[in-house]
């Protein structure tokens, strides 16, 4: 496939405008006033810094500036839901919150990758300043369920189910257990309050489990398990090992990659498509692309995979070649922000499941790449291709990445992945991730 073609349709483009707009839209309508609950007792009438004078108020930082439209939320502290009191911090990077019932709180703001936390006591109708509050680098917390509550008294331990869901008390965050395995980005420094929920069939008793976890900023939490001491007579020093870093499981039923959230800006950052060449209105795709999936037609892939989770599944039945000489279509991923390129020489090798019908190919590519042509300056796309055949049983592929682009140079320079076919195919696709070392430094720019 030519990868000339970017990877979203004119419909495509349509809808981005579309969300551009509400998202400029949406903080404005945002930092006038959110409350989640209601009560006779509320705070107010205390300095806010605003023209509302009964209101919480907090100047958000980062790097010492004002961290513009960081988003906020005030949860109560015992919350496991992550409901609560939501605003926007303005363009001085102040936030004002009203109307908030007496109650402990939590007090919770994230931009860019970085966030805080904050506890925040409510005592009477009396409102407060919160001073000036900065902003650290965000924190990963992720593995296997077992590495975190091994050590825990509640009965019945080994018997719990391998799935469920991870939960932070006070503040909005949350994963989801596949196969004993979680992934928590953008989480807050300080004191967290990890909760495991375990999935058991109705009617069964089960009790939650929680561990008490302090994270200073930056870190990146796998285990709660004490390390094993090197033998003092070891002295040689151990090679880093590669990591695994799940990328997508489509558990969330999103058209964005689960770093997305995080590690983009203005929620149009690592997005899944499907694009074809020509229109998909010459194409027999299964399940159909209806009036409500037009927009995003990768939405409508993401089906049910049998056994409580989701996938991305598809048909799709070629029209004739002979009026269309160039067809495809691709499925693929931008591996962040739109028209950002990322390094991925960190990255050894990606894996996934598939299976179905037919070959593909596994494209990786730069499509902001510039080359000067004269009198303007025209996209080159480093497009390294590695064929793949589809079998019917399930299969987990384990490509090297220098065996789709073997020039590590452009390695360096990635913006988009994607499988693409030429014919007819039947496609099964789950859980991707990347293989390496230092995985979340991909994201972070210079």
């Amino acid at each position: 496939m030519n990868l000339g073609k970017k990877l979203y349709l004119t419909s495509m483009d349509m809808q981005n405008n579309t969300r551009r707009m509400l998202a400029l839209i949406a903080p404005l309508a945002v930092s006038v006033l959110l409350c989640s609950c209601s009560s006779e007792n509320v705070a107010g009438g205390g300095p806010s810094g605003t023209e509302a004078g009964n209101a919480i108020t907090a100047q958000i930082l980062i790097a010492n500036s004002p961290a513009a439209n960081a988003r906020v939320k005030l949860i109560d502290q015992s919350s496991l839901d992550g409901n609560g009191y939501i605003a926007t911090a303005n363009e001085n990077g102040i936030v004002t919150i009203e109307n908030v019932a007496v109650g402990n709180y939590t007090m919770e703001a994230m931009l860019n990758g970085a966030s805080l936390q904050l506890p925040v006591e409510v005592i009477d109708t009396k409102g407060m300043d919160l001073g000036s509050q900065t902003l650290e680098k965000s924190v990963y917390i992720g593995g296997s369920i077992t590495d975190f509550i091994a050590d825990s008294t509640s009965e019945g331990l080994d018997s719990l189910s391998s799935t469920g869901f991870v939960k932070f008390r006070g503040l909005d965050h949350s994963a989801f257990v596949k196969n004993g395995k979680f992934q928590v980005f953008g989480l807050p420094a300080g004191n967290l309050n990890m909760v495991f929920i375990p999935s058991v069939p109705s009617g069964t008793k089960h009790d939650t489990l929680d561990v008490s976890i302090k994270v200073a900023a930056g870190d990146s939490l796998t285990t709660l398990k004490p390390k094993t001491e090197q033998k003092p007579q070891d002295t040689t020093p151990e090679t880093p090992k590669n990591s695994t870093l799940l990328i997508e499981d489509f558990e969330d039923g999103d058209n964005h990659n689960l770093l997305a959230p995080e590690y983009t800006t203005g929620g149009f950052g690592g997005m899944w498509s499907l694009t074809s060449n020509p229109n998909f209105m010459f194409f027999n795709i299964t399940p159909e692309i209806t009036a409500a999936t037009a927009f995003n037609p990768f939405i409508a892939l993401i089906q049910d995979d049998g056994n409580g989770g989701k996938e991305v599944h598809f048909k799709a039945e070629f029209p004739d070649t002979a009026l269309y000489k160039q067809q495809y279509l691709c499925f693929g991923m931008y591996i962040g922000n739109l028209g950002w390129s990322y390094n991925l020489s960190s990255v050894d090798s990606i894996a996934f499941d598939a299976w179905g019908k037919g070959s593909g190919e596994i494209q990786i590519s730069d499509e902001n790449r510039k080359v000067s042509n004269s009198s303007f300056a025209v996209p080159i796309f480093t497009a390294g291709k590695y064929p793949i055949e589809l079998t019917e049983k399930k299969k987990r592929y384990k490509i090297a990445f220098a065996d789709i682009l073997p020039n590590e140079e452009d390695r360096k320079s990635i913006s988009t992945l994607a499988i693409v076919f030429h014919t007819d195919a039947e496609l099964h696709f789950d859980n991707l991730e990347f293989i390496g070392k230092d995985l979340l430094n991909i994201w972070k720019q210079d």
